[in-house]
């Protein structure tokens, strides 16, 4: 996960652990209002979002939008495929 700024550039990277407390404490200790999701998988693999992958992030949006932070994208990226879930229009 990456915090943005209000521009959508890149401020801190925040490895995804087990403990959502703790991700999100270090979330609300910035002043910083937007992330993005980025996903690596296997080169060879397809960077097609799956049923899972959909489900994740839309439980992300849900559960940070009380505390008034945004997902600007959500990235999968595979060897040099990318995919973007704001330009396929699923955020």
């Amino acid at each position: 996960m990456t915090v943005l700024d209000e521009g959508w550039r890149p401020c801190r990277l925040l490895p995804v652990i087990d403990n959502w407390t703790t991700l999100l404490h270090s979330l609300l200790s910035d002043d910083h209002r937007w992330i993005a999701l980025l996903q690596r998988r296997p080169a060879g693999e397809a960077a097609t979002p799956r049923r899972d992958d959909i489900i994740l992030t839309r439980a992300v949006i849900r559960s940070i939008k009380p505390l008034d932070l945004h997902v600007a994208d959500h990235l999968i990226a595979a060897g040099d495929q990318w995919f973007s879930f704001r330009a396929a229009g699923l955020l």
